[in-house]
């Protein structure tokens, strides 16, 4: 039944047209975005023949597959490895996961057969950011290896002396003032 929803949907929306804003094809700065024609001239708001459509409830899919995936999967975003061990469904990392816990959630994912569907091949994806993230430390510790050779040692026993040597100093300051008065 649901492989049947979902073909009835795909044909759908192949039917379905693209939502845009009035005269969005007319002007560069508008988006191609759907908005709500609000003119009380707009042929568009008033639905006339020829004049652009707008979306309504008939354009939706079924609700038995709404939400769903193209493969039928109910899109479940993760952020965290707990959140990847609460099911075996398929699972889509969000974006803002940085790319070290990205690596360990597919790491994760791969021990226990979960599919992840923003990442096509598990394997390949392992490699590739370890790789990366081997050369970024290499990168990392020239540029500290670079910095150390060009900052000179700064010897502790000639910031004694400056303390001591600014110490006086303010004493001496502090003599003239009251000098002055």
């Amino acid at each position: 039944m649901k492989s049947d929803m979902l073909d009835i949907r795909k044909k759908l929306k192949a039917k379905k047209p693209t939502f845009l804003r009035q005269d969005a094809h007319k002007v560069k700065t508008l988006k191609k975005k759907w908005r709500y024609p609000k003119g009380i001239h707009s042929k568009m708001r008033e639905k006339i023949k020829g004049h652009r459509r707008q979306p309504n409830p008939g354009w939706s899919s079924p609700s038995d597959v709404r939400g769903l995936t193209p493969e039928g999967y109910k899109l479940v975003i993760i952020n965290n490895v707990q959140e990847l061990l609460s099911t075996n469904d398929p699972k889509t990392i969000s974006s803002t996961v940085g790319t070290k816990k990205k690596l360990e959630i597919v790491k994760k994912a791969k021990e226990r057969g979960i599919k992840i569907m923003n990442v096509p091949n598990l394997d390949e994806f392992v490699k590739k950011t370890e790789e990366k993230l081997r050369l970024r430390k290499e990168a990392t510790k020239k540029k500290e290896a670079v910095v150390k050779e060009k900052k000179p040692e700064v010897k502790k026993e000639a910031k004694k002396e400056t303390l001591e040597e600014r110490e006086k100093r303010e004493k001496e300051d502090k003599k003239k003032v009251l000098e002055m008065k």
